[in-house]
């Protein structure tokens, strides 16, 4: 697959690498299938950050899960240099939102690739909030496997 290409607002580019997906359920709630898509994201050809986004297609309200494990990755790059970050996502009716939340309360916190574990409050007011923010704008617009979840309500 080719990469998708995203400018950001620090004036340079990210790209996703879209990997795999998975599909398991059914929902608790609503009997539907769950959907998971993974990729990477590079910025001039580095990775930075591993993503999975999990929703449930057929939900009343368009919610997803934005998992993302970031920092160095590469032969010489350990768990310790990396930090596992979970976003919750919703569309609403004033367009996409974004929020940050504890990354241990999912499992991208425990995952064997994660050093730590984000809390919010390590998140929120703290330069990596951009970068964050970044790489979430760039699979949400990019990965044209989420487009579903770029969709307006009517």
């Amino acid at each position: 697959m080719s990469n998708a290409k995203e400018e950001n607002t620090f004036g340079y580019q990210l790209a996703i690498n879209p990997e795999d997906d998975r599909t398991f359920g059914p929902c608790s709630c609503c009997g539907n299938m769950t959907r998971r898509v993974w990729g990477y994201v590079t910025q001039d050809d580095a990775t930075i950050a591993a993503y999975f986004v999990e929703w449930t297609p057929g939900h009343e309200e368009k919610a997803a899960n934005f998992d993302l494990i970031i920092g160095k990755w590469g032969e010489d790059a350990g768990r310790v240099s990396r930090k596992a970050v979970a976003l919750d996502f919703r569309q609403l009716e004033t367009g996409p939102a974004f929020r940050v939340i504890n990354a241990a309360d999912r499992p991208v916190g425990t995952n064997s690739l994660v050093g730590e574990a984000l809390s919010r409050e390590q998140i929120i007011g703290e330069p990596i909030a951009q970068t964050i923010f970044s790489i979430c704008d760039t699979v949400f617009l990019q990965d044209q496997r989420i487009a579903a979840l770029r969709e307006q309500h009517s």
